[in-house]
């Protein structure tokens, strides 16, 4: 009695966490925002709505003149219909759980068998670290539908070899496993070579070995059918239109070449970092199990780990070819790698005792995932939402200045801000008739931390004449939220350029105004100044901006020289606003930053404000 009410509880706990897992992928997926391969779809569909006819055209369309992949028709649905990846993601995430421990047991797992049940629930937290960057994957929904949709779908096509290891079948089954393999060798490019040369060598060796007098015939459909799929996208007339032709500029053999060694083992690299969260916790676990008596349980495991290990390298050597790099296509090795550690841990995780430390690893990668997730994207979101509407308001024959995401480069969980891309920029100032689209955003290579500040001199020469006639004020090298770094380059290019002057003229004045490459934002003075010099002054400061302890407040801290005068002092996040926090006569001068992004510390009289400090909150 006991021990079923614990059953139940168990099992409860279970679809618990399944439930939860799959909600934590729909509400990302949810506020995923508008970004990337949105732009490029709204474009090809003319913003056009979903309809049956349409559907259709686009993925005609695709094949002839873009990316043949089934994957474009699942994109396609993603972006048109607002709650298709919203229901499908999940689900594709928790089958592709499914089939990695189906791989692994060798065997559909069983509702009632808890160990079963708790593997499963180690696949679903393990591929959160088992699979690079894949929140970075599968929250785009174009990348998820050509990659975590695809990887399942191939996976899923090996199950029934794990299953039936005789390659037999009846014909009704055959028949629809030709197709499942059809649609599987069309998935990937990267992956169908070795799909293609797995099924074939499997059906092959079966067919020549076979014991009984019944022919491999569903190894032999599902072998034709990969063969047929993988030539319909291989020759499909897109391949050689796709990322602007790339793949016909530069021939199979001559990109090989080109990359050269180290380049292709750079990648291979990859494969293996990508890889060794896996093969660390099969270490862990083989040493768990070193002394048990069975060795049986352990070989089976191992060798399917060799077997996946070459085809994981087999699939790595493909993108030595490819136009384009990424962790994508690490996807499905990785998780047949995870399958493999499955299979070992059912031989060797044979208790209770042994099982709940990795069943606890699993739950915490996936509060992990879902902290780190939630959070951003509801950000991102409302980001979005914001940067469409500016964009829909602008007029066109303008310059649209877009403010950064929170997060502008691509990490482990989200592909980052794609204004970031000029090509991108290109295709929005084309889609809204712009003049031009300037990216802000947090860049430590700029002047003072933003990619579209450009500092600017203005000047008095007598005789009056050009600056660029005697070589410009050049700055040279500094630490771009040092004000004072900059301050001292400021410095060192006008004491060249007044040698570079001599006897021709001489300099007056030179002030150094912080402008902006896109629409100037809402500042407190209408001028804003890092330094103006004259020969016998310099007016600029250069304060600091602190962190105090572990809470969130900042404190502006005043040069010496500001202290006790009457300047209206400002914290300014670029782009959005500016607090007044007092004077120079105020004791603290105390701030929260209210979003990520860059912050200046601005000194200002009543005509011009000069920054005296900066610094970033990411």
């Amino acid at each position: 009695m006991l021990t079923n009410l614990v059953g139940r509880a168990l099992r409860l706990l279970f679809v618990a966490y399944v439930v939860a897992t799959a909600v934590h992928i729909g509400l990302v997926m949810l506020n995923e925002p508008f970004a990337f391969d949105a732009w490029n779809l709204a474009q090809d569909t003319h913003a056009e709505p979903f309809s049956l006819s349409r559907f259709f055209d686009y993925g005609i369309g695709q094949y002839t003149h873009s990316n043949p992949r089934i994957g474009q028709w699942f994109t396609y649905l993603a972006y048109k219909l607002e709650y298709f990846a919203v229901i499908a993601t999940p689900l594709a995430f928790l089958g592709l759980a499914y089939v990695v421990t189906t791989l692994g047991l060798g065997r559909f797992p069983g509702w009632k068998r808890g160990k079963d049940l708790a593997l499963y629930a180690i696949s679903l937290g393990f591929l959160w670290f088992a699979l690079p960057r894949i929140g970075m994957i599968m929250f785009c929904r174009a990348y998820g539908a050509n990659y975590l949709y695809g990887a399942v779908i191939q996976l899923a096509f090996l199950v029934p070899m794990r299953l039936r290891p005789d390659g037999t079948g009846s014909f009704a089954a055959c028949v629809p496993y030709f197709f499942l393999g059809v649609i599987a060798g069309m998935c990937n490019e990267h992956t169908g070579p070795t799909l293609v040369l797995g099924a074939l060598g499997y059906a092959a060796w079966l067919h020549r070995h076979s014991h009984s007098t019944e022919r491999p015939k569903l190894a032999l459909a599902g072998a034709f059918g990969v063969v047929i799929g993988f030539a319909m996208i291989f020759f499909a007339p897109g391949q050689g239109e796709r990322y602007e032709g790339l793949a016909t500029k530069v021939s199979l053999v001559g990109r090989l070449l080109q990359r050269g060694v180290t380049a292709n083992l750079d990648i291979f690299q990859n494969f293996v970092l990508g890889a060794a969260p896996v093969l660390a916790l099969t270490v862990i676990v083989l040493v768990v199990g070193a002394r048990d008596e069975d060795r049986e349980v352990q070989r089976t495991p191992l060798r399917l780990l060799g077997w996946t290990l070459l085809a994981g390298s087999l699939v790595t050597a493909t993108v030595f070819v490819s136009p384009k790099l990424g962790p994508r296509f690490y996807l499905h090795s990785c998780a047949l790698i995870l399958a493999c550690f499955i299979a070992l841990a059912d031989g060797i995780l044979t208790t209770t005792r042994r099982l709940v430390p990795f069943v606890l690893l699993a739950l915490a990668a996936s509060v992990y995932a879902g902290v780190r997730t939630i959070p951003l994207f509801l950000r991102l979101h409302e980001a979005s939402d914001e940067r469409l509407a500016a964009l829909t308001a602008a007029k066109p024959g303008t310059v649209f200045t877009a403010d950064s995401f929170d997060q502008v480069e691509d990490s482990w969980w989200f592909l980052g801000d794609d204004f970031r891309d000029i090509k991108k920029r290109e295709l929005i100032t084309q889609y809204f008739a712009f003049k031009d689209v300037v990216f802000r955003a947090v860049d430590l290579d700029a002047p003072l931390g933003v990619s579209d500040v450009r500092l600017a001199p203005r000047y008095v020469l007598s005789p009056p004449s050009c600056l660029d006639e005697h070589g410009g004020l050049e700055l040279g090298a500094f630490r771009s939220l040092d004000v004072a770094s900059l301050h001292k380059a400021m410095k060192a290019g006008i004491a060249r350029l007044e040698d570079r002057l001599g006897s021709k003229g001489r300099l007056d004045q030179l002030e150094l105004a912080v402008d902006f490459l896109g629409e100037p934002p809402p500042l407190p003075r209408p001028r804003l100044l890092l330094g103006r010099w004259t020969p016998t002054q310099f007016e600029g400061w250069a304060g600091v901006i602190e962190r105090k302890g572990a809470g969130k407040t900042r404190t502006v801290t005043l040069p010496k020289e500001l202290r006790g005068s009457d300047l209206e002092i400002f914290i300014y996040r670029v782009g959005d606003e500016a607090r007044r926090l007092g004077t120079g006569r105020d004791e603290a001068l105390d701030y929260q930053p209210w979003k990520r992004g860059a912050y200046w510390a601005l000194a200002c009289n009543p005509s011009e404000c000069f920054v005296i400090a900066a610094t970033r909150l990411l």
